[in-house]
């Protein structure tokens, strides 16, 4: 070990490693391993101080006892003894956590030191003794999580976003080790920098480029798939994707440029193959399935930030498998009972909460036909390959996930008579006939707007000022920007038969529009009949059937014509309330009436009832 110790003091890399290998078991080893790294690491002396100050070497040395060899050499080690967990062994755990926070100022030091006058500058070919790009890289990868900061605020600001554009000189790209390192970084320090003002300046340095970031993202997510055949550790993947969900999701949350930098570069459908990845079915230890389990995590957090901004990535995502792999997920903890010990609970808590979200934001979007039909087709994708077998067992592990699941079914698939008559496709032609077609076409500039036949398409697009031309180019700048789309004609239509059966079975069952108008008149009083009550239907309830109550149109009707015309009878005052994503769409319209109900009362489009004098 002596031998090993006076060659760890030279800067030897593999005598550091020698003794990090044996510190785990050896408390003389450990002792003797951290002494080295202290002493390689020492900083204040006025030989090096000068370092910092300017006079570093204009030609490097390719001697290992110099300092600047010496230091980047021991905080390589240092680093890969805590990656490979060396250092981390529960014998000397408390040891080494206090050994490594000593060794934080130094270490900052070094790193400023090196990004400085090697990184930025560029000079990293200069220095043949070891590459200083990769040491930083690996280094900053540890030293910038949130329980150590006790770093140089400049490496937050400049440094880590300068290593973030640019990889090595010569290189175009940085390798999949060198790039997870950076991330990782990126990720620790922005969750480290919470409390100070040093996140907001790392993140502004990101936006300066969000494409470019956006593209790196990208980037990373093809290097790991790339690297799947030849990849035999499945585990370092799963840790390389949680790498990069993770990262994506905060740069995601912090920054709207970034957000939608990612959204033009197809992050959905990157994030998506990322999820069914780590959700395929294989035989996980307890490593492998804790990662797994947290990069599930990671994207299902994303997903929901994603799809809160609109309808139309509900509807996206759901294309993608986003139901199959939430339960593979679920699957793949079933089948591993005898990994799941007290602090595995506490993720798959996490799991089940994000899991949950993402069901009930999609029951609060079924009102939109399209998403309703295509959440029928996963569930029925899923029960033909099985994946919700293991929903069956008497685990209690799962109840919660079993309760939402079979609420979330029930709700897609027999919310009601009414529901299940509405189709999802309707023509794009304001003046079709109304043929009816099984298959519909898509227009192939917007791939948006749904025909019943070619006939119907180009009678739409030849009519200049009320056909279909504008609202092509308008949706095609819409997917170009990678914004929310609008809902689609078929949607729209769709929404008003269903308005339309709930007005009239309200009609038809005196019961329940008797109650409606009780309950109104316990909280408001007698209706005034100058002012017809609306129906207002609340399309966000996770339920079977919307949320249903009664509104004076005197609060919530603008246009006088609706209220001329249920007064005259015409019609019901409906006034629908649909989500977007976070965003609430609300409308009312008067739902003409084909016969007048014996009772006297006409209802409404909103969700009311209005009493006929």
């Amino acid at each position: 070990m002596d031998k090993s110790i006076k060659s760890a003091k030279d800067g030897s890399f593999e005598a550091m490693m020698a003794l990090a290998l044996q510190a785990g078991r050896n408390r003389r080893a450990h002792q003797a391993f951290f002494r080295v790294v202290e002493e390689n690491l020492r900083f204040n002396t006025p030989t090096i101080q000068a370092l910092k100050r300017g006079s570093f070497p204009l030609v490097p040395s390719l001697d290992p006892k110099d300092v600047v060899n010496r230091s980047c050499t021991s905080m390589l080690a240092l680093a890969t003894g805590i990656r490979d967990g060396l250092l981390l062994q529960p014998a000397c755990l408390a040891e080494s956590t206090s050994s490594m926070f000593a060794l934080m100022p130094a270490i900052s030091f070094w790193l400023s030191l090196f990004c400085e006058r090697i990184i930025t500058p560029s000079r990293t070919p200069d220095f043949k003794f070891m590459d200083f790009h990769h040491a930083v890289v690996f280094i900053l990868a540890w030293t910038t999580n949130q329980k150590k900061l006790t770093l140089e605020p400049k490496i937050f600001t400049d440094y880590l976003p300068f290593l973030w554009f640019n990889p090595p000189p010569g290189c175009a790209k940085y390798n999949l080790d060198d790039a997870r390192s950076v991330f990782t970084a990126v990720y620790h320090a922005v969750l480290a920098c919470e409390s100070t003002p040093w996140r907001g300046i790392l993140v502004d340095r990101m936006e300066e480029n969000s494409t470019l970031t956006a593209k790196l993202v990208v980037q990373f997510i093809v290097d790991g798939f790339a690297h799947l055949p030849e990849e035999p550790d499945a585990t370092l993947l799963s840790q390389t994707f949680l790498t990069v969900a993770a990262s994506t999701l905060q740069l995601s949350v912090q920054s709207l440029p970034i957000h939608t930098a990612l959204l033009r570069n197809n992050s959905i459908q990157w994030m998506a193959l990322v999820l069914r990845y780590v959700t395929r079915r294989t035989r996980f230890t307890y490593v492998a399935l804790r990662v797994a389990t947290d990069c599930v995590s990671r994207c299902l957090r994303y997903i929901l930030r994603v799809m809160q901004d609109g309808h139309s990535y509900i509807y996206q995502f759901l294309g993608y498998d986003i139901l199959p792999c939430l339960l593979k997920a679920f699957r793949n903890m079933h089948a591993h009972p005898e990994l799941i010990d007290q602090e595995f609970k506490g993720l798959k808590t996490l799991l089940e909460d994000h899991a949950v979200e993402i069901l009930h934001l999609v029951i609060s979007h079924f009102a939109y036909a399209s998403i309703l039909k295509r959440t029928r087709k996963a569930i029925s994708k899923i029960r033909r390959l099985h994946v919700d077998g293991f929903l069956e067992s008497k685990d209690l592990g799962l109840k919660r996930v079993c309760e939402e699941w079979t609420q979330f079914v029930n709700i897609a698939f027999y919310r009601s008579d009414m529901t299940r008559s509405i189709s999802d496709s309707s023509c794009g032609n304001g003046q079709c006939p109304g043929t009816f077609v099984e298959k519909f076409t898509v227009c192939s500039g917007c791939q948006f707007t749904r025909y019943c036949s070619r006939t119907c398409q180009k009678d739409d697009w030849s009519r200049t000022s009320t056909g279909h031309r504008s609202l092509c180019n308008e949706i095609k700048e819409i997917r170009t920007n990678a914004d929310p789309l609008p809902m689609s004609f078929s949607d729209r239509r769709a929404i008003a038969t269903l308005n339309s059966h709930y007005v009239e079975y309200h009609e038809e069952v005196p019961s329940e529009r008797e109650e409606l108008l009780d309950e109104y008149t316990a909280e408001n009083g007698e209706p005034d009949p100058l002012w017809p009550l609306v129906l207002v239907l609340d399309y966000r309830a996770i339920n079977v059937e919307p949320y249903l109550y009664l509104e004076s149109s005197e609060q919530c009707v603008e246009d006088w014509e609706i209220v001329v015309a249920a007064r005259r009878g015409a019609g019901t005052i409906v006034g629908w309330i649909i989500p977007d994503g976070q965003r609430i769409v609300t409308k009312v319209e008067l739902v003409p009436v084909m016969d007048l109900p014996k009772s006297g009362y006409a209802s409404t489009r909103q969700g009311a009832v209005i009493e006929v004098r």
